[in-house]
């Protein structure tokens, strides 16, 4: 074990070890989780809001879902000259198609202009692609507009969460004693009391003084160019309409065939959730009218403007040269995956990196950071059950991925020391039990 692999051995080490500590962020964290997990994966065979389960409706769409996936990883370049092309012509969209992430934070400035404010929804890609970095260090007041997001704002959170729930960890008591710290009020500790104070504080603001949004995009569909949004707050609805200006950061992995196959990436994101997913928005132009003789003109009651960032980085490098991330370009960013992880479970967010829980957000790190990063962030914490695997929608074989990548730590000498004794005894004994 090299001197470096020892040291992120021990700084995993030390994070397990405030798992016994109930007060600690970890241990909050791991705790909730826990339960949260285990009733998303019972809820799977239950009958909430439809005749079928989650898991009978997934099962319907998993073997559709996943050829589309694989055409799409195969014919990546055509499908993306395809939507872009669709997108100019005749959605009216701006569309920039970058090749790097640095290459992408620098036409989001320039599109951002003098704005100093921000507003955005949940955005994972932005993230992803080191937009929210670019923000800060700029100086850009980033005004988050999810609930979970605006509490972890609230608590200055800095720890990794679920991506889909972000402030599932705080309690009502802890939400309305920090609301009273910061903003000298004092509202009931229930769940209804602080939803009711956002939305007549905060709603105001987000109709009326939204020059710039940024959001993401669950699908886009390269037949007609519409990006495909869901939402059940009803934050990404206003902020795609009641906007000057909105921004799209997205990598192009998220272009799906059609319209039919983009509503079906929707709703597989709702099912396989369990949540009552409110709104889905299909955006196929900017605001505009023809009410007047016929004359189109843009930016009526809506967006002024729709500008779409497309990112490529690592992906058709992936696909095209066969490396082993190639099927990561399958994923529909369901998270799914996160509720079954045995790891997850386990461990929380000390198995997770700045994107997120989970092994599907080590891979991103390991993307971006290398092989050092993912090991600090728990990646010999996985089990190799594969859970993630058997359930993926379409098929995404991270098992196997995270699997690699535990044989390039190894290599590099970054295993943990057990891990080196137990392969050690393996090619000196020919038997590791003896």
């Amino acid at each position: 074990m090299s001197k470096k692999g020892n040291e992120l051995y021990e700084e995993v080490k030390e994070k397990i070890e405030q798992l016994n500590d109930k007060d600690s962020v970890y241990s909050k964290f791991r705790d909730i989780w826990k339960l949260a997990s285990l009733g998303k994966y019972r809820s799977f065979d239950l009958r909430y809001f439809y005749e079928d389960t989650s898991r009978e409706f997934v099962e319907e769409h998993k073997e559709h879902l996943t050829k589309i996936r694989e055409d799409f990883v195969e014919n990546i370049e055509e499908y993306v000259k395809k939507c872009i092309e669709v997108m100019r012509k005749t959605n009216k969209f701006k569309v920039y198609y970058t090749k790097t992430n640095e290459e992408a934070q620098k036409i989001f400035m320039e599109e951002l202009g003098d704005n100093k404010v921000l507003y955005k929804s949940k955005s994972l890609e932005a993230k992803d692609i080191g937009i929210i970095d670019v923000l800060k260090k700029n100086n850009i007041e980033i005004k988050e507009t999810d609930l979970g997001d605006v509490l972890c704002q609230l608590f200055d959170y800095k720890h990794p969460s679920f991506t889909l729930a972000p402030g599932v960890q705080f309690t009502e008591k802890e939400i309305v004693a920090k609301m009273k710290e910061k903003y000298g009020i004092d509202v009931d500790a229930k769940a209804e009391a602080i939803v009711a104070y956002y939305r007549k504080n905060y709603r105001p603001e987000l109709l009326n003084d939204v020059k710039v949004s940024l959001t993401s995009a669950n699908a886009i569909a390269a037949n007609d160019g519409s990006i495909i949004l869901v939402e059940n707050e009803g934050n990404i609805s206003l902020l795609t309409r009641a906007t000057e200006k909105h921004i799209v950061v997205v990598g192009i992995q998220k272009i799906v065939p059609n319209v039919f196959d983009a509503l079906i990436v929707a709703k597989i994101h709702e099912r396989i959730n369990s949540v009552d997913g409110a709104y889905i928005s299909f955006i196929s132009a900017a605001s505009n009218t023809s009410d007047i003789q016929g004359k189109r003109v843009f930016g009526m009651y809506g967006a002024k403007e729709v500008v779409i960032i497309f990112v490529d980085d690592w992906r058709i490098k992936a696909a095209k040269e066969n490396l082993f991330l190639k099927d990561i370009l399958k994923c529909i960013a369901c998270k799914s995956c996160d509720y079954v992880c045995t790891a997850s479970r386990a461990f929380g967010n000390i198995y997770a990196s700045k994107y997120g829980i989970g092994a599907i957000n080590i891979v991103r790190d390991y993307i971006h950071n290398g092989i050092e990063a993912a090991v600090k962030d728990g990646l010999f914490l996985c089990t190799g059950c594969e859970n993630c695997t058997n359930w993926c929608p379409v098929g995404v074989d991270l098992a196997e991925i995270m699997k690699t990548l535990k044989k390039e730590a190894t290599e590099k000498e970054l295993c943990p020391p057990s891990l080196k004794e137990y392969k050690d005894k393996i090619f000196r004994d020919k038997n590791p039990f003896i």
